[in-house]
């Protein structure tokens, strides 16, 4: 469990706490194409990615729109769900197989309330995905679509090789054609 391994150098907790998470984690794995949330169903799981890629995305009548990529590391969950009970507004699907350590959101709640570890990573995950999604919605309202290409570049370079160009294209706001055209001028 590389994840844990890596969330306890983070949150550095106690051998206890450290049990706690480890008696309620299990592995789930996701092939390709499957989906760990659906928009509009509630989700009854959280999840913590060991290894894969996938998108979080919100579908229109008209077509999805890839709101973020996740990798290892990341969380995987409908914050909807998790914290109101609410169906969720997005999908959250594997674009690769893809290993999960999930836990439900009952013993989600049970760690938050009884393991000051798993409440520390918490917060700090909040601050991050505040910070992610104010950089995110600050660039798509001010920069122009090839300073959102080159800087997805820098930050993310491994992004081409383990994302389809639909995907990435729809995450920038443009279409695939120009995502093209910004990929050949390199």
């Amino acid at each position: 469990m590389r994840v844990l391994s890596n969330l306890a150098k983070l949150i550095n907790p106690s051998r206890e706490e450290l049990d706690m998470m480890e008696q309620r984690l299990h592995l789930k794995v996701l092939r390709k194409n499957d989906h760990f949330v659906r928009q509009g169903h509630v989700s009854g799981e959280v999840a913590l990615v060991e290894k894969g890629t996938m998108r979080l995305y919100v579908e229109t009548a008209e077509k999805e729109i890839c709101k973020d990529f996740l990798f290892e590391n990341a969380v995987a969950c409908s914050y909807d769900s998790l914290f109101f009970g609410q169906a969720s507004r997005v999908g959250i699907q594997a674009l690769q197989e893809t290993h999960l350590l999930v836990l439900s959101n009952d013993d989600f709640h049970y760690l938050y309330a009884h393991c000051p570890a798993w409440h520390r990573f918490w917060n700090l995950l909040v601050v991050e995905q505040l910070m992610k999604t104010d950089y995110r919605e600050t660039a798509l309202l001010k920069d122009p679509p090839d300073v959102r290409f080159r800087n997805i570049l820098e930050e993310h370079p491994l992004l081409f090789s383990r994302i389809p160009l639909q995907y990435i294209a729809s995450y920038l706001g443009i279409t695939r054609e120009t995502l093209s055209r910004y990929r050949s001028r390199i």
